[in-house]
C-alpha cells in the first residue's frame, strides 16, 4: 500500500509541478530576440533525418494482463503501422494508419474499429506526420510541422530557473479551444507536451519523455475528475534502416465495433 500511494503522489507531483511551469509562463516575460533564436537552434539541433524507420519496445497501460511488446514501422508523412505481441501468443493487437484510415484491431476477440483519419482528426488541423513527431519526440506547431529555426516567430519562450525551457505558441498559432506547450530540458530534449481542453477546467493530457542511453518512455496520463488513464511506450532509439511489416487482413471472422466498446474489450 505504501508503494502504491508513494507511486501515486509522484504522478500527481509531476502533473502539478508541469502545469505550474506551463501555467507560469503566462506570468513571466518571454525571452527577447536574440536569447530565443539561440535556443530555438538547440532545441532543433538534435532532430533526426528520416525517411522510414521502425521502433521496438514494450507497451503497458492498466487492465491490460501482460505488457506486450510493440513493433512500429513509419514512412514519413504516410504511414505507420504498430505491432503488438504478447509471450507464448504471439500477436495480439495491430493498429495502422495509412491510406487515409485508422485502423486498430484486437486479434484476441476478433473485433477491430476503423474509420478515415479527417473523422478521427475531424477538429484537429494536423494530420499522420504529427503522430509521428509525437512518437519520436519532436515538438510541432499543428499544421506546421516540426518546430524549426524559422518558425521563431510562431512561439514564445520562457526560461525556468532550473535551465529548462516552456514553448508555446503565439496567439495566431494556437489550437481553438486547447491551450498545449511543450517543456524542454536544461539539455534542450523535449521533456513534456501538457494539453489542457478549456471547456474542460478538470482535464489534464501530459505526454512526459524519459530518457536512457539506448532508449525512451513516453509516459501518457489522461486526468479528470472521474478518470485516470496511464499508459507507457518504452521504446529503443529509432532504426532508420529497419524493415516493415505486412499490413494485416480483415476476414469474416472479425467484427466491427464503435470506439467506446472497442476499448472495453481490449481490457478484458
Amino acid at each position: 500500500m505504501d508503494n502504491l500511494l508513494l507511486k501515486g503522489a509522484r504522478h500527481i507531483l509531476m502533473l502539478v509541478s508541469l502545469l505550474a511551469s506551463f501555467v507560469s509562463a503566462f506570468a513571466q516575460t518571454p525571452l527577447d530576440d536574440e536569447r530565443k533564436e539561440a535556443v530555438v537552434d538547440s532545441i532543433t539541433r538534435g532532430e533526426i533525418e528520416w525517411e522510414s524507420l521502425t521502433l521496438a519496445g514494450k507497451f503497458k497501460m492498466n487492465g491490460l494482463p501482460v505488457s506486450p511488446s510493440v513493433r512500429i514501422y513509419m514512412k514519413r508523412d504516410s504511414v505507420i503501422l504498430m505491432s503488438l505481441r504478447a509471450p507464448f501468443v504471439g500477436e495480439v493487437g495491430r493498429a495502422e494508419i495509412a491510406d487515409s484510415m485508422i485502423l486498430v484491431v484486437n486479434k484476441m476477440n476478433k473485433t477491430y474499429v476503423e474509420e478515415p483519419i479527417e473523422k478521427a482528426l475531424a477538429y484537429y488541423p494536423g494530420g499522420i506526420s504529427d503522430i509521428q513527431n509525437l512518437l519520436l519526440g519532436q515538438a510541432f506547431i499543428p499544421g506546421h510541422g516540426v518546430i524549426s529555426p524559422d518558425m521563431k516567430d510562431m512561439l514564445e519562450l520562457y526560461e525556468e530557473e532550473d535551465g529548462s525551457v516552456t514553448v508555446i505558441t503565439t496567439e495566431d498559432y494556437r489550437l481553438d479551444g486547447f491551450n498545449y506547450g511543450y517543456s524542454f530540458s536544461p539539455e534542450w530534449a523535449l521533456s513534456a507536451l501538457m494539453v489542457l481542453p478549456l471547456d474542460k477546467p478538470d482535464v489534464a493530457v501530459t505526454l512526459q519523455y524519459l530518457y536512457y542511453p539506448k532508449g525512451y518512455d513516453i509516459e501518457f496520463h489522461y486526468q479528470s475528475e472521474k478518470r485516470d488513464y496511464r499508459a507507457t511506450l518504452e521504446l529503443d532509439n529509432p532504426d532508420i534502416e529497419g524493415k516493415g511489416f505486412k499490413r494485416i487482413k480483415i476476414d469474416g471472422k472479425y467484427t466491427q465495433l464503435p470506439f467506446d466498446k472497442f476499448i472495453s474489450g481490449f481490457k478484458n
